[in-house]
């Protein structure tokens, strides 16, 4: 493992390297049918407790601005750990997900409508379901790999390599992290076909 000061030198790209194979040793177990399983699980499920096409869709919408913002509370808590240059327990983790996801869930109905921008150019009503299906499914498997990420982070056995982390610019870490955990959920969701 690296050094603490070799991080210090280390380029963006190099970065994205280091935390791309922590990323894929991760997820290395991980299936894609099982993945796929999970994520259609989930969708299925909304759709048996809508009653109709425009409330699953406004269901899916709530759903991917409570997921999108829940992404957001990750990177708040790993960026928190980063400055402070701290190992939060995974309780405290657990706890402050929670109060975040609740204060979320307060204000989810003011913040749907941003969410809802991006979908309202594609005129095809099926068309725009399948997106936002494909987009939900893709931010379950970004929080899931960042959630695993973090309490993998804060394991004792792993703490003494996490630490290397703390020399590097947490803003820079923190971009690198969304990117590549997005580019992971982009790869697992693949080839699902919701239909």
């Amino acid at each position: 493992m690296l050094l603490g000061k070799d991080w210090l030198i280390m380029t963006k790209e190099e970065l994205a390297r280091s935390l791309s194979v922590l990323l894929h040793e991760l997820t290395k177990s991980w299936r894609k049918e099982k993945i796929h399983s999970d994520v259609l699980e989930i969708i299925m499920k909304l759709r048996i407790q809508t009653d109709d096409d425009e409330q699953y869709v406004a269901d899916l919408l709530g759903n991917i601005a409570f997921a999108s913002e829940s992404a957001h509370a990750l990177k708040q808590i790993w960026g928190y750990m980063l400055r402070k240059q701290t190992f939060l327990s995974p309780q405290t983790i657990e706890a402050m997900l929670t109060d975040a996801q609740q204060a979320i869930r307060r204000r989810l109905s003011e913040m749907t409508a941003r969410y809802e921008r991006p979908f309202l150019s594609i005129d095809d009503p099926l068309e725009r379901k399948r997106q936002l299906e494909r987009s939900y499914g893709a931010l379950l498997l970004f929080n899931r790999i960042a959630t695993d990420f973090l309490l993998e982070f804060v394991r004792e056995e792993n703490e003494s390599a996490a630490r290397a982390f703390f020399a590097a610019d947490p803003n820079e870490l923190l971009e690198v992290f969304h990117h590549l955990c997005s580019v992971y959920a982009s790869r697992w969701i693949e080839g699902l076909e919701v239909d």
